[in-house]
């Protein structure tokens, strides 16, 4: 579960959204029993039906030439009043395909007189990418459904008489692999577009190959008979046991474990739920969980892991203790036994990385005595997380969020920074004073929006020893000093000392030395020199000046 911080967070570290996860997407939009099929047939337009009206054997006026974006297909794009630019209707005969289509590689792919092992390898992967091509068509209405089913199952047969011919003259291991996995995927395309022998023929040949040596043709096969399995149970001709028992057999016989795996069990699982069979569902994700908690491919660990715990009551108990409103008063012990249940019955690293999710969540909504419970059990799981590299990120948050919670009732060193004129920053101006500190970018919307709070309140307590220090943590330069022209402050702004590129922005030695991991972030000082509490923002920064002021 994927939790709303409130503060802009702007990843620092292993910034990059991990393609890994698309696999799984893709594999739901192009392959038949996991999801894929032709649209339902719908209100079919001029402009969307890949036809030319009847009554209409020409342009009525001339369109004026609309040309795509760079990038992107006409069809995606949107005019000014936000409604999608339809292709513009061609001028020529009534009732034929539009030119555009018929040129695409879907509608012109012929097997021809391929003779060599080579040359339907290639076959096989230009069917593949034109099969691709044309579902994104047909998704996008510019194909209309008796061509997207013509073809679909023509370009379906000629995978499959490539890949029988390709299993008689392949040579190498990995051609004899293609010719497998071709038969596989096109009978697979052709049984969701409802052909019943298609389907009887794969439900032969997945059984046949789920023994198979190689890795790629079993996984492939297993995958398949489970879909094959639940769509039996979908339709009533298989009891909830036999598909369970079946995702349990993939899951325990020494498959290797993959995106088309995970995904054929997702689907049991969810099949199971719409049935009511909550019990074996969660049964069923418990395993699932069990049996990716330590793979290699850490999306694909989550993602079994949020099936499991997404079907607990001990996560819909910590669920309701933060959700929907974090900064509502949460009862330490309440949420100490939440905390410890959940982690006892998903024992997992994954786990540690949602309480610590949060936590942040909790900390950055003035609780973080709270959020420091969830912390403390999240730690507990470091070590047992295999990947390298989530195991840092995880134990990098827990130090970060610990660095940030320790600043409370000490000082803060701002010595490394300067005033947009180089200056050195000169602490002793801000000495007996009650202090706010702001880290703050000028990309950060939720910042920006908190500017007038401290605004308010720094013109009405200015004057009686209320004081703003604003760090800016823009990695470039030029950002602040564009914003700073349109937008200048009542008070200093202030950078990091340093020109290099890894020691600005959030990598500014003072962010780093308290773990700031997401801004806006705001400390006050107090006449004592000493932070007197962080997170303080909107309202709460007139009611704490003023209470530190009168100290």
């Amino acid at each position: 579960m994927t939790l709303n911080f409130g503060p802009n967070r702007r990843l620092t570290q292993n910034a990059e959204v991990d393609a890994r996860i698309l696999l799984l997407l893709a594999l739901a939009a192009t392959q038949a029993l996991t999801g894929c099929g032709p649209a339902e047939p719908k209100e079919i337009s001029a402009e969307t039906s890949g036809y030319l009206p009847s009554d209409k054997t020409k342009a009525s006026t001339p369109a004026k030439e609309q040309k795509p974006a760079e990038g992107i297909p006409l069809a995606d794009q949107v005019g000014p009043s936000g409604i999608s630019i339809a292709p513009e209707v061609p001028t020529y005969e009534p009732g034929k395909l539009d030119p555009q289509i018929a040129a695409k590689k879907y509608m012109k792919l012929k097997l021809g007189e391929l003779k060599d092992s080579a040359s339907l390898v290639q076959f096989l992967e230009e069917s593949t990418r034109a099969m691709r091509e044309l579902i994104a068509d047909g998704r996008r209405k510019l194909v209309p459904i008796d061509v997207l089913l013509d073809r679909g199952m023509e370009l379906s047969r000629m995978k499959v008489q490539a890949a029988e011919l390709l299993a008689k003259l392949a040579v190498t291991e990995d051609e004899k692999v293609a010719a497998t996995l071709g038969k596989l995927e096109s009978l697979e395309t052709m049984a969701s577009f409802g052909d019943v022998a298609a389907s009887d023929d794969l439900r032969v040949l997945a059984e046949q190959e789920s023994g198979n040596t190689d890795p790629r043709i079993s996984q492939k096969a297993k995958a398949i008979s489970l879909n094959l399995s639940n769509r039996d149970y979908e339709n009533g001709t298989a009891k909830a046991d036999d598909v369970f028992r079946n995702a349990e057999i993939v899951l325990t016989s020494g498959t290797q474990l993959n995106p088309s795996i995970l995904t054929a069990v997702a689907q049991v699982i969810e099949n199971l739920d719409r049935h009511d069979e909550k019990d074996l569902a969660l049964q069923l994700a418990k395993k699932v969980e069990e049996a990716f908690r330590n793979h290699e491919e850490p999306q694909l660990a989550l993602n079994a892991w949020q099936l499991h715990a997404q079907r607990t009551t001990e996560m819909k108990d910590i669920i309701g203790l933060i959700q929907p409103d974090p900064s509502a008063p949460i009862d330490p012990a309440q949420a100490k036994v939440a905390i410890n249940a959940l982690m006892n019955k998903i024992p997992s690293p994954w786990t540690s990385f949602f309480l610590v999710q949060a936590a942040i969540q909790l900390e950055y909504s003035d609780q973080p005595l709270i959020a420091k419970e969830l912390i403390d059990v999240a730690q507990t799981q470091i070590e047992n997380l295999k990947n390298v590299e989530a195991r840092a990120e995880l134990a990098l948050n827990c130090e970060q969020f610990q660095k940030r919670l320790g600043i409370i009732n000490k000082p803060l060193d701002l010595s490394a920074l300067v005033d947009t004129e180089g200056k050195p920053i000169d602490m002793e101006s801000y000495k007996g004073k009650v202090v706010l500190v702001d880290f703050w970018a000028s990309w950060c919307g939720p910042c920006i929006q908190e500017i007038p709070n401290i605004e308010k309140v720094f013109s009405a307590k200015n004057k009686d020893g209320f004081e703003v220090i604003s760090i800016n943590l823009d990695e470039n330069r030029e950002d602040l000093d564009v914003f700073l022209k349109s937008r200048k402050p009542l008070w200093k702004t202030y950078v990091s000392n340093s020109d290099k590129p890894d020691e600005r922005g959030f990598q500014t030695a003072i962010a780093k030395a308290i773990g700031i991991s997401a801004i806006p972030f705001i400390a006050i000082i107090g006449k004592d020199g000493n932070v007197a509490g962080i997170h303080v923002r909107g309202p709460k920064i007139e009611s704490k000046v003023a209470e530190l002021l009168a100290l």
